[in-house]
């Protein structure tokens, strides 16, 4: 601060808060179009932060590792989030539903898929609440089968996930729609 001629509230802050890497996944976590608890284990989710049962096993919680909605591999969150048969099959019709085709298998090249297309900001918000939801809703499945031992069917989650994304947007949707946005997500 000495080094400075003028005081500057701003260069005060960035040498506070030092330099951090940019995140790509910010859009998903802090979509307006998403609720709060769908956001937090977005965030968790992104940041892996969620106790799979890899992470449980580890610190002697779990007495097994393996993922509880496929039983294939350990369950950890590149695992969880779309190499796992059922999340992948639940993200394959999520894309069919929006009519659109994604090229990774992990929770970060899904999130960074649409940003790269021309799609308007309003299909993009969309896209985000559906992967939000989505992500969601493996998490409570997944939870489900923890605690009791039940997992929901991949037709049963993406009624519940088209459900909730449908009747948030109804409830928050943008003022500044395209006709061309706005037909899109009526038909969906």
């Amino acid at each position: 601060m000495c080094s400075m001629s003028v005081y500057s509230v701003k260069q005060v802050y960035q040498k506070l808060a030092g330099s951090n890497p940019a995140v790509h996944w910010d859009k998903l976590v802090w979509n307006r179009l998403s609720l709060a608890k769908r956001r937090f284990i977005c965030w968790l989710a992104v940041q892996k932060r969620l106790h799979t049962t890899a992470v449980l096993a580890r610190i002697g919680i779990s007495s097994s590792a393996a993922c509880l909605l496929c039983a294939q591999s350990d369950e950890d969150h590149n695992h969880l989030f779309f190499n796992c048969q059922y999340s992948k099959e639940c993200l394959e019709k999520l894309t069919r539903w929006f009519g659109i085709q994604i090229q990774g298998t992990n929770l970060l090249n899904v999130v960074n898929s649409p940003s790269h297309r021309r799609y308007t900001k309003f299909r993009r918000m969309v896209y985000y609440a559906g992967v939000s939801a989505l992500v969601y809703l493996i998490w409570r499945s997944r939870n489900s089968s923890y605690w009791n031992q039940l997992v929901f069917t991949t037709p049963n989650v993406i009624a519940s996930l088209k459900q909730i994304v449908r009747s948030r947007i109804l409830v928050v949707m943008p003022k500044k729609v395209s006709r061309n946005d706005h037909r899109w997500f009526v038909e969906l």
